[in-house]
């Protein structure tokens, strides 16, 4: 309960954040609390007057994210994939391989019930009401970017089947059963996405302001990864490290593979545009990015919504069965793999 992520987390209580950025001998800035969000910790000090440690507090604000995700996200998805299938992918997705890290004090829990508010909300016609949700969620994880990419994406696609510009059997095709919105729903659709966007930019200029210097949000994040942002370039170097500088590239194709396939999906395509639109913009954030290492695993928790395409697909319940003992067991090779603390060969971050 108490180190990587969730260490940082208890040290913005004990300490702030640094109003100067702590650099190395090789003057770059070096690990701090600038890479994360003040959400969780925030929550976790409002139950100080228990007397209990922040890691107990902030364990019991992620327990009750995870609760509420699950409910938001049945509630949400359940009138599109049934509601029976819908049970299945919640027991799919809160026994996934990553699922423990919704229980532990990292931000992880709420970030998935934030942002399945929101996208729960806008997919109702209600985007305006969404506006809270979705500023929360960019203080929750850095989330901003992908969930503003997802509205913009989806409001320009509403706007080009309803100017003509896309073929009719485009949209009806690419999102089955699904009407297009209404000229209103469409410019509440643009305000959600734009203040989701400015939202995004919130943080680090908050990081800005308070060090002076411009990129400390960024050069931050980076520090982790030691090289300066590069978008998409990680992935190729990071599998290169994995596999080798002649089978990288090739691992690289079969992730965009995987990518391509899990976005053609009719099942995914069938949860609708919210859903659909929310799992493309995050799967581009990505790639975009993310520094590719072992993080990636829990990172995937976010796409949930393919958890219920995943249920709708298999079908019968002997293959949801297998689908959800594979998943109990991948949770123990995980845990084991990168949770147990007590091992001095750790070197896996989840």
């Amino acid at each position: 309960m108490s180190f990587w992520d969730a260490g940082w987390y208890n040290r913005i209580v004990e300490e702030g954040y640094p109003d100067r950025l702590p650099v190395g001998a090789d003057g770059r800035v070096v690990q701090n609390a600038w890479a994360f969000m003040p959400l969780l910790s925030g929550l976790a000090s409002l139950l100080a007057w228990t007397g209990w440690s922040f890691y107990v507090r902030a364990a019991i604000v992620s327990i009750l994210a995870s609760a509420g995700a699950a409910l938001v996200m049945d509630r949400w998805l359940s009138p599109l994939a049934g509601r029976r299938s819908s049970l299945w992918a919640v027991a799919l997705v809160w026994s996934s391989p990553c699922a423990a890290v919704l229980q532990v004090p990292y931000a992880e829990s709420l970030g998935l019930v934030l942002v399945g508010l929101t996208l729960w909300l806008a997919s109702r016609g209600r985007a305006l009401t969404a506006i809270p949700l979705a500023l929360a969620a960019c203080f929750a994880r850095p989330v901003g970017v992908p969930l503003g990419a997802a509205l913009g994406l989806w409001w320009a696609w509403e706007v080009a089947c309803a100017r003509g510009w896309l073929p009719t059997a485009w949209f009806s095709r690419l999102l089955p059963g699904r009407d297009p919105l209404s000229a209103s729903g469409r410019w509440r659709l643009l305000t959600l996405a734009l203040v989701t966007c400015a939202a995004a930019l919130t943080w680090p200029a908050i990081a800005w302001l308070t060090t002076g210097r411009q990129d400390a949000y960024t050069a931050t994040e980076t520090s982790w990864r030691g090289a300066d942002l590069a978008p998409f370039a990680p992935w190729l170097t990071r599998l290169g490290d994995w596999v080798g500088p002649h089978l990288g590239p090739v691992l690289l194709a079969v992730v965009l593979v995987a990518v391509g396939l899990v976005l053609s999906a009719p099942s995914l395509r069938a949860l609708g545009p919210a859903a659909w639109f929310w799992c493309l913009g995050y799967l581009l954030y990505l790639l975009a990015f993310f520094d590719p290492t072992t993080s990636v695993l829990r990172l995937l928790l976010p796409l949930a919504p393919a958890g219920w395409a995943l249920a709708a697909t298999a079908g019968t319940t002997r293959r949801r069965l297998a689908l959800l003992a594979a998943c109990v067991v991948g949770q123990l090779v995980w845990v084991s793999w990168v949770w147990d603390f007590g091992s001095i060969s750790i070197q896996w971050v989840p």
